[in-house]
């Protein structure tokens, strides 16, 4: 095993065990601004691909190169701007810090929004203008004597601390955007480091990458509603994985071309590290691409299968691992190289239809899991180090998450991957009320104020009904009506309430409802004997009490929110239409259960304003 094979493993293994720590004292709060943020972390395969891009080894590999910067450089620039959109949503609880007025009788804090407005555009500008110098500093270094390695070296342990830290920032929503600077400034280290590399000899295609992918994340993050992160994640991650897979197919050209035309020997490592890269970045391509487009409702949210679908998967899968090891064995076979990318690209999209909506934020958890993975592959083809530091936390944080919402769910990752949890049958399509468990009792809006009369605690239950209504500042409003009538407002938040980790905390953050009323699970579930009216808005198969006693039930043994322990309950819901497990929730059959039909927004709205008059 050669050196520096040895070296980057002990980094990765590092890295990971690191990594593991660090992930572990994110609270669910920060779930979605963790994703998000290693989401733009993931876009140092950028590192790599501007080396490719700048290196000049062929036609190809600049067009590959080229691509590989847009896309990366879409994922960095996108992820980090969104991460500080979501971070500077979450406020504490408590009066606003008065604003002291500035000159022209605008306030300090406007001034302040004002102008953050034009720094990192000044500052982008500023970076461009200096690379399209850079080669001129490049050699004027070299001609001093001093070594530019040196200078990438030293940036890139810079790096790597500073991403450390980053996601040590995220442990506290107090210090996350301080993490997520820091992170950022790692990832402007790692890429003027990389611009000394030795092998980049041109910076047009850089230049004019970066260029493009910047815009082009900026634009997205910058106008794209909070409601539609999930699919704006798993797009990141198919952008970042389409980068990975273009860099391992141009370095397999490349260097089957040096052995053609050089005999330069083809080394098994090296192949079993090109071999993984395209694998997982294949299947981590199209997976996220498919997820993106159920998210979007562009595909069918429900489970789509067919007779031998699990067999016929996994016979893929041993086809592909098949091929990856007769490349191992014998790398110049180009003729088996190909077809192995064609079979990863294919089996990610199988991987991913069979998947319910219900299972997306597990499915979004391993999705980042794999893109870290496929950057950390990248990292051994270049023999890049930095990019195998952060593929191994990036992909570390992934499992880590999907961990989480599998136990949130009392699931196992197998069953979420191949069981079709959530299929929709004739039955569930044709529901109807079953007469046997009792009666469903109704309610309008304009009947709820007098129920709310002498309250004290109402617990608020979001799901993701209340994201699809948009209902989530309607529902903010309603909570400040009730605080100022001396009502006590907590919101329950399920782990796995939403389409990927942490969804509701980051819409109702939207909303301007303070981080400190939020409470998880197990922080919420004794405070529900206590509340005078739990209040569901969307939510579903996190409330349904067959979780805890029907063994025969999909939902036997998830962990759920104790609703039907409150005084009172109201659902806001559509219809009586059953959730992702396809059985119907028995919490609407409680007594002291009533059912507010409509969409959440206009039904909120209509409460909201019988309460204010």
């Amino acid at each position: 095993m050669t050196t520096e094979l040895e070296i980057g493993l002990y980094i990765f293994i590092l890295a990971g065990f690191l990594g593991y720590h660090l992930i572990t004292r994110v609270p669910p709060l920060m779930h979605t601004p963790l994703m998000s943020v290693t989401n733009a972390m993931s876009g140092i395969s950028l590192v790599g691909s501007l080396v490719v891009a700048g290196a000049g080894h062929g036609t190809l590999s600049t067009i590959f190169g080229f691509i590989a910067v847009v896309c990366s450089s879409t994922n960095v620039v996108g992820g980090f701007i969104i991460t500080d959109r979501m971070l500077k949503m979450f406020k504490k609880g408590g009066s606003p810090a008065p604003i002291s007025p500035g000159e022209n009788g605008q306030s300090q804090g406007q001034i302040g929004f004002n102008l953050s407005r034009f720094v990192l555009p000044i500052l982008f500008v500023c970076f461009v203008v200096v690379l399209i110098w850079f080669k001129d500093i490049r050699e004027y270094i070299n001609g001093r004597g001093l070594d530019p390695a040196n200078a990438l070296s030293i940036l890139y342990i810079f790096s790597a601390a500073m991403f450390i830290l980053g996601l040590k920032g995220l442990s506290s929503p107090k210090n996350a955007r301080r993490g997520m600077f820091l992170a950022e400034f790692g990832m402007f280290l790692a890429i003027v480091g990389t611009l000394f590399h030795h092998e980049i000899i041109s910076f047009t295609w850089i230049t004019v990458g970066l260029i493009i992918g910047s815009v082009i994340g900026a634009s997205i993050s910058l106008w794209i509603p909070m409601t539609a992160v999930p699919q704006r994640t798993a797009l990141s991650h198919s952008l970042g994985a389409l980068a990975v897979t273009l860099i391992g197919i141009s370095e397999y050209v490349r260097h089957s071309s040096e052995y053609l035309e050089h005999g330069i020997q083809f080394s098994r490592v090296l192949m079993t590290t090109i071999g993984l890269e395209v694998v997982i970045g294949g299947l981590t391509f199209t997976g996220s691409l498919m997820a993106a487009g159920k998210l979007q409702e562009l595909l069918p949210g429900a489970p789509i299968t067919y007779k031998g679908q699990n067999v016929s998967n996994i016979t893929l899968l041993v086809v592909m691992l098949g091929c990856l090891f007769y490349l191992i064995y014998n790398p110049m076979a180009s003729w088996v190289f190909y077809p192995m990318v064609a079979l990863a690209l294919v089996f990610g999209f199988l991987l991913v239809v069979p998947i319910g909506a219900a299972d997306m934020p597990v499915v979004m958890s391993l999705l980042n899991s794999y893109a870290g993975l496929a950057d950390a592959a990248m990292g051994f083809v270049l023999m890049n180090k930095i990019q195998i530091i952060t593929g191994s936390l990036d992909g570390t944080s992934g499992f880590l998450l999907s961990l989480l919402m599998c136990r949130a769910m009392n699931r196992s990752a197998m069953n979420v991957l191949f069981g079709a949890f959530g299929k929709v049958t004739e039955d569930n399509n044709q529901w109807k009320v079953d007469d046997t468990k009792g009666s469903i009792r109704t309610i309008q809006a304009d009947e709820v104020p007098a129920l709310l009369d002498g309250a004290r605690s109402v617990i608020i239950i979001p799901g993701y009904g209340m994201a699809v209504a948009q209902a989530q500042h309607a529902v903010g409003e309603l909570a400040k009506t009730l605080k100022k009538q001396g009502v006590d407002v907590k919101y329950a938040i399920h782990p796995v309430a939403g389409r990927m980790p942490g969804h509701m905390n980051v819409l109702l953050a939207e909303a301007d409802v303070p981080y400190d009323q939020l409470y998880e699970m197990d922080q919420i579930n004794p405070y529900f004997p206590e509340a005078d009216l739990a209040l569901v808005v969307g939510a579903n198969d996190v409330t349904n009490p067959a979780a805890k006693y029907n063994k025969s039930s999909p939902l036997y043994g998830m962990p759920i929110l104790d609703v039907e322990r409150a005084k009172m309950i109201i659902v806001l819901k559509r219809s009586m239409r059953p959730g992702f497990a396809g059985v119907d929730n028995e919490l609407y059959y409680n007594p002291r259960c009533m059912m507010l039909f409509g969409d959440a927004k206009d039904s909120i709205t209509k409460l909201f304003s019988v309460l204010k008059s």
